[in-house]
């Protein structure tokens, strides 16, 4: 054990062996936070303080879990690592496999994904009555999950209903919760939430949980919501020793339900705790972390630090303007290639961007550049069509009332068993309170409602699944089992039948998923379909990144958190993309913007490029853009700014040069020979050096007075957004920004430099 802390540096060995007692290490990116709760377990281990049993640890994601449980293993001897490490969504379904009765939950429960969830709310806005559009389930489903969060019960959210809209969320609330009971499911959200319950309601249970863990461990801190806070309360209620790990600075998941002042406010929750702070960055050059520093210095709500390395300042971050998306992402493939042509893989090159719907513009660009690329949380193997059929079969036979399975595989393949059958057969089965395949079985209840030739079809479909369910209870392998759906079910013709062009590949896909299966079954000695379908069920996007080096990831932001990549180009750096929209209008949402550009900047050991462009097609039509506020807050010595010369200058690839030379203009140097407004908006004249006499002023000719003024509540027009209603101005000259409600397009940023604004009042 001496070994491992002579490794660590004084903050994190102060850390690692803190007293007992709540104890909160504010850890900086890539400045080892790892490590420090990797070491802290191990040396709890190796002093007696606990026993593996008796350490409970939380992560964030599965690769974390497993990350963590290599090092302590390495640290503390092989078989010493505890096996209560996992996700809050693991440890919750864990004690609710065993203890869920004792709060109504049957045994075999399945869990339902953010699919299987939509498909629940689409039959129970049907059965309401509802438009579903105007109730579409995604949206839907997002406001569930918050009123889950903020632990509130349907009648709670009835009560506090302000309008129709409300009312009606409480009533798919309502409906929701009843179709989850009659499938014998819970949702993610569940799967913290009832296991908060349970805690709260049976005092026996939460006692024998908090007495037999005498320390619980927390990463990645300041991603918990309101109800992970409860447990980890909860569970440490006993003994009191908790140990929280996390970067406030890197707080980016309000909109799923995180709570920056869990981690801000971590004194006031734990009164008496020792906080640590880890400073020393062992991952990024010391231009990258000057930027981030003095970015997010400027976030008010934050415990505060400075990160500092002994490595080299490094290569300056690079900012480049181009004229749209499709010149942004055309310099994408150029980066790609400069890099590895200067030795790095492509597998060293990662494009982060704020939101999805950029990913296009690049993917075209890296298809046309014959570049092998993966986008990581995009359409997942798990959720491919043709695997989530034969997971929907495995579910329903680890759980016969699970409905939502049954529907989408009665008929795949085809079985002549239409939607009016099947509606038939649930409403049988409800009114039985059978589940359906009990309805099926049952003499005399099919007769009632289905025809005969539809009688024989539905109980031909549940032979099936009752000689795969007595395969399964008498012990036969997953990857086996499998194979049998696949085999009985003739589901490979069926791809052949369904689409000829694309069986071959979807065909790979069920192979691939019978290798997962048997990959399974190896790496858990032979765990049961139950165990299974909890691992599918828990796989997250950070699970599934590839560590191939012949491939370029694009992932958002978000994905990318935890994470480190040697170069980072990150695109879209403008104003109502980052900060997004819909978050920069209030102190918070700007604050947590800010923190993604924190965490994008900090995700890079080696290089960063920041592009953005002028001009982005939106719903159409070509939406102006403005460089991200951001980008200002870069302090100039540590960044190269290289913005657009002349239209005429183009690549071969049609964006503007951006070498040395070519539009190269590094803020604090010699401006280049054509004048032009910089991309804040300032005018810079050329200054003549002696030989060419004093510098000289520049008459600038321009459509926009530059002296109109602009005031809220003003009603001004544009050219491509039409009329509009100023909300703010902020600045004043070639400097101002004037946001504008449109009323076809939406709030818009605008400088009147660039875009003019023409006052109707």
């Amino acid at each position: 054990m001496d070994d491992h802390l002579n490794r660590l540096n004084d903050a994190q060995q102060q850390s690692v062996t803190a007293p007992d007692g709540p104890v909160l290490v504010v850890a900086g990116a890539g400045s080892g936070k790892t490590r420090v709760l990797t070491t802290r377990v191990a040396w709890l281990l190796s002093e007696g303080h606990a026993m593996p049993g008796e350490i409970l640890a939380f992560t964030f994601t599965n690769r974390a879990a497993r990350e963590m449980k290599q090092r302590i293993a390495e640290a503390a001897g092989p078989g010493r690592e505890p096996f209560w490490i996992g996700t809050f969504h693991a440890t919750g379904l864990k004690i609710l496999r065993t203890e869920g009765e004792a709060i109504g939950i049957k045994p075999g429960f399945s869990i339902f994904d953010t699919d299987d969830s939509k498909r629940l709310l689409k039959e129970v806005t049907s059965s309401l009555g509802l438009d579903s559009k105007q109730f579409n389930p995604s949206a839907t489903r997002g406001a569930i999950s918050r009123f889950k969060n903020d632990d509130q019960t349907p009648e709670a959210v009835l009560q506090a209903a302000a309008g129709y809209v409300d009312k009606k969320y409480a009533e798919l609330y309502a409906g929701y919760e009843e179709a989850l009971r009659r499938n014998n499911a819970l949702d993610f959200d569940d799967l913290i939430l009832r296991t908060v319950h349970l805690l709260e309601q049976n005092d026996e249970i939460r006692e024998r949980y908090a007495r037999r863990f005498r320390h619980v461990l927390v990463d990645e801190f300041q991603d918990t919501n309101p109800l992970q806070m409860v447990l980890v309360k909860l569970l440490s209620s006993w003994h009191g020793n908790l140990f929280a790990v996390g970067d406030d600075d890197q707080s980016i998941y309000s909109w799923r339900g995180a709570r920056i002042e869990n981690m801000v406010d971590f004194e006031q929750f734990f009164p008496g705790a020792a906080v640590f702070r880890l400073e020393q960055n062992y991952r990024s050059c010391g231009n990258i972390l000057n930027a981030a520093n003095q970015v997010i210095a400027n976030n008010k709500r934050r415990k505060g630090k400075n990160l500092w390395t002994n490595d080299p300042a490094g290569d300056l971050l690079c900012e480049e303007e181009f004229v749209d998306e499709q010149d942004e992402a055309a310099r994408v493939v150029d980066i790609v290639r400069q890099e590895t042509a200067a030795g790095m893989s492509r597998g060293d090159v990662t494009v982060l961007y704020r939101t999805n719907a950029q990913s296009r513009a690049l993917e075209d660009a890296l298809r046309r550049g014959r570049l092998p690329y993966q986008i990581v949380g995009s359409l997942q193997f798990y959720e491919r069509k043709e695997v989530r059929d034969l997971l929907a079969y495995l579910k329903l036979v680890a759980n016969p009332a699970d409905t939502v399975a049954l529907q989408r595989v009665i008929n795949t393949p085809r079985r002549q068993i239409g939607d009016t059958t099947v509606g038939r057969l649930l409403d049988l089965a409800a009114r039985y309170e059978l589940t359906p395949g009990e309805a099926a079985a049952e003499t005399g209840v099919l007769e009632e409602e289905l025809a005969p030739a539809a009688q024989r079809r539905v109980r031909a479909f549940f032979d099936l699944v009752t000689r795969w369910r007595s395969r399964a209870s008498e012990g036969m392998p997953v990857p086996e089992l499998l194979q049998a759906i696949v085999d009985d079910t003739k589901f490979e013709s069926h791809l052949e039948q369904e689409d000829p062009t694309t069986a071959a590949s979807r065909g790979e896909n069920v192979a691939e998923l019978v290798n997962a299966a048997a990959a399974f079954h190896e790496a858990t000695d032979g765990g049961n379909l139950a165990q299974y379908l909890e691992q599918v069920a828990l796989v997250s996007d950070p699970d599934t990144i590839t560590d191939g080096q012949g491939t370029v990831r694009l992932m958002t932001i978000h994905t990318a958190k935890g994470l480190e990549f040697p170069v980072v180009i990150l695109t879209g750096c403008e104003d109502d993309i980052l900060p997004h929209i819909n978050s920069a209008e209030d102190e918070a949402g700007l604050e947590e913007e800010r923190r993604l550009f924190y965490v994008a900047l900090t995700r890079a050991q080696k290089r960063v490029y920041l592009l953005h462009a002028g001009r982005r097609r939106r719903f159409g039509t070509w939406q102006e853009a403005l460089p991200s506020r951001f980008l200002r807050e870069v302090p100039d010595e540590c960044i190269e700014r290289r913005t657009l010369t002349t239209p005429q200058e183009t690549s071969l690839w049609g964006h503007r040069p951006t070498g040395r030379g070519a539009g190269h203009r590094p803020r604090n140097r010699t401006a280049p020979p054509a004048v032009r407004p910089d991309q804040w908006g300032n005018r810079t004249a050329p200054a003549k050096t002696a030989a060419n006499g004093p510098a000289e002023s520049v008459d600038w000719q321009t459509d926009v007075d530059q002296s109109r003024s602009y005031y809220q509540g003003q009603v001004v027009t544009h050219s491509i957004f039409g009329s509009g209603v100023v909300a703010r101005v902020e600045g004043a000259g070639d400097d101002m920004l004037v946001t504008v409600d449109f009323t076809e397009s939406g709030r818009k940023h605008i400088n009147p430099r660039f875009a003019p604004l023409v006052p109707l009042d």
